[in-house]
């Protein structure tokens, strides 16, 4: 039986309907939990003529109020709430009557979460997702509000009687409710009609398992070098383990909590074998083991994952696969706020800047002033070896780039730009420039944002240590063989000669830097051995100060520019490869490196950088005397014949033909 209007007075006490201006308005007393100041009563508008859906929704708003009413704080008031507002957040406005309902819904929800702010109190410390769910639902009451006023318009009335009289004599499939309300402002046929039959449901229910499949084959299909296999599925595989493969649309704020108090439980690596290494296993390991693991007759003390892991891998990893989830209809919105972290997760460490003692002592080492030979190059020795080492740390050092973009530089990217020498670092090809488009080539430059890609100035003690002599030597030595190859210059015509000369300035600007790639993945980690060899540097020099890492000369450079006055935060940020687009203003001027901005990098200087040329040139002087032996260490080519590198190059290289 339909509800009466006494029936609307028994279920929330001091409530009426009145008509006003073509519609109802149902007022009634607000719960002492929810009564704030002056807001002790509520009203809404139910937008409706018709009487019989006017009480039926008055009916439904009483009946939420009776539950916020027996609820004794607005904290009881906001979780009696959760259920209802989790079912609204995530679906359309069906129609008018919807809309009204949704309305007043929002209008109680407000009031809950108002008197929960008086608390002092967060509601989504109360709720968990409260305020992700609100947003979704006032967002979409926005919108159906916008259409259904459009629809009452003049046009939109004129709109409706043109389909009516054009259609009046047809039969049609009836639209989707969310098109109806968009175009025609009701989900009510205009004319006479047939329902679609077999129309397939709006959610698809799917494991989280097969969902991951999905995820990483929409992946693939974008050509990310396995970066998803590698950071993203673990995490995900993990929870799926957790939780048994659940179906997504069946997931709740429970499952969710589970994720959130277990992914910090999970161990570090250490520990365990190569075979060991899945983030369940180690994770079940410590549950049932304890955090000491026997392991080849020794106890090894199991730690917790870091901070910076939680917040840099895992938390981005389940929120991009949820995100894809919530997107294609495979589980509900919104996305969850992945926060992980106990006090037993070490906190990130903050990555620090060398000062003047370590870079002295780290660049006044063997590899730098002379060495054993390129294999002991930390023990002292007659050797001076110019290999990737020493100038991939100077470059970070001095012209602040990083290792990954030092570790993809070809020969063809040493240019002189606006009369001075710079590094070039692009997608494309140097043909292409003129094309102005970012179109990455057969195996072209990654780089870790759109603004990676800019000129970089080449500090004139980078000069000095000889880099352009260093290009100019690989081409040189490419050429001669090529020509050799051919049987000599005279049998090559001039087209040929030019082809050599591209093909030589193609070649990688640091031959012997090895380059690792994921075994399973085949995702190539440009900067991964120059990582490892610098940690092994500064445990050997005994540089142990919290914070130091390889990373520690990029932010050096980011010292000195810092230091320049005069130099504004936007040309500071081109300088370093960093975005412009955090704002309006820095969005204007120039996208590439100005001339002054140029000369500032050349010549930088200051009382470290003067101390470090004295060393450094002081060893170079040696090596010319022939007091040091030279060494090109160049010609050890690691990349050319390692066919994993070149197999992830091939592959990468098939995305963009």
């Amino acid at each position: 039986m339909s509800p009466t209007l006494d029936t609307v007075s028994t279920m929330a006490r001091h409530a009426y309907i009145s008509r006003r201006d073509g519609r109802y308005l149902f007022r009634a007393r607000l719960p002492a939990c929810l009564a704030v100041g002056s807001k002790s009563a509520f009203r809404i508008g139910l937008r409706t003529s018709d009487q019989k859906v006017a009480v039926r929704r008055a009916a439904r708003i009483a009946s939420w109020m009776m539950s916020v009413k027996a609820a004794e704080d607005p904290k009881e008031a906001l979780q009696a709430l959760w259920p209802r507002l989790q079912a609204l957040a995530v679906e359309p406005v069906r129609d008018e009557a919807d809309f009204v309902e949704r309305s007043a819904f929002q209008e109680t929800a407000f009031i809950a979460q108002y008197a929960v702010r008086m608390l002092k109190l967060k509601p989504n410390e109360v709720v968990p997702g409260w305020d992700e769910h609100f947003v979704a639902l006032v967002r979409e009451n926005g919108r159906a509000s916008g259409t259904l006023n459009k629809a009452k318009s003049v046009e939109g009335q004129l709109e409706r009687k043109r389909l009516e009289y054009a259609l009046a004599n047809q039969q049609l499939v009836m639209p989707p409710p969310a098109v109806a309300m968009q175009n025609f402002g009701t989900a009510i046929p205009l004319a006479p009609v047939h329902p679609v039959t077999g129309e397939s449901a709006k959610y698809a229910r799917l494991k989280m398992s097969d969902v991951l499949t999905r995820f990483l084959a929409a992946a693939r299909a974008q050509g990310i070098d396995g970066r998803v296999e590698s950071e993203v599925a673990p995490i995900v595989n993990f929870v799926i383990s957790l939780l048994g493969d659940p179906v997504m649309l069946d997931l709740n704020g429970d499952h969710l909590l589970t994720i959130t108090r277990q992914v910090a439980e999970i161990p570090l690596p250490k520990g365990f074998g190569q075979d060991e290494r899945s983030l369940f296993f180690r994770w079940s390991t410590a549950q049932q083991g304890g955090w000491v693991r026997e392991r080849n007759g020794q106890s090894v003390q199991l730690k917790r994952v870091s901070q910076t892991t939680l917040d840099g891998k895992y938390s981005p990893g389940l929120t991009a696969f949820w995100k894809f989830a919530v997107e294609h209809w495979f589980a509900y919105g919104p996305v969850p706020p992945f926060e992980f972290g106990t006090k037993l997760n070490r906190p990130a460490a903050e990555r620090d800047a060398y000062n003047e003692d370590e870079v002295l002592a780290f660049f006044g080492a063997p590899p730098f002033v002379g060495c054993k030979s390129i294999a002991h190059c930390w023990n002292s020795g007659d050797q001076y070896v110019q290999g990737y080492f020493f100038w991939a740390n100077l470059i970070e050092l001095l012209a602040g780039m990083r290792p990954s973009e030092i570790a993809q530089l070809r020969c063809r990217d040493i240019l002189d730009f606006r009369g001075e020498p710079h590094f070039r670092y692009a997608p494309f090809a140097l043909e292409d420039t003129e094309k102005q488009r970012f179109d990455p080539q057969p195996g072209g430059t990654r780089g870790k944002t759109g603004s990676a890609y800019r000129w970089i100035a080449i500090h004139r003690l980078l000069l000095k240590l000889g880099i352009v002599e260093h290009r100019d030597a690989i081409v040189n030595a490419y050429r001669q063989a090529k020509i050799e190859e051919a049987g000599g210059r005279d049998r090559l015509s001039e087209e040929q000669l030019a082809a050599i000369a591209d093909e030589a300035y193609e070649q990688w600007l640091f031959p012997d830097w090895k380059v690792y790639v994921r075994p399973k993945t085949d995702q190539i980690m440009w900067s991964h051995v120059l990582t490892k060899a610098c940690t092994y540097g500064l445990k050997k020099l005994k540089i142990h100060r919290p914070g130091l890492s390889n990373y520690s000369a990029r932010h050096f450079f980011k010292g000195l520019i810092d230091d320049i006055e005069g130099l504004s935060e936007r040309s500071r940020k081109v300088i370093f490869g960093h975005s412009t687009k955090g704002n309006v203003s820095d969005g204007y001027g120039p996208k590439v490196i100005s001339e002054q901005q140029s000369k500032i990098v050349q010549q930088l200087t200051d009382r470290t950088i003067w101390r470090l040329a004295k060393v450094l040139l002081r060893a170079k002087r040696k090596a010319e005397r022939a007091e040091l032996q030279i060494v090109d260490a160049w010609k050890a080519d690691k990349r050319t014949r390692d066919e994993r590198l070149q197999a992830a190059l091939a592959k990468r290289a098939e995305q963009y033909q």
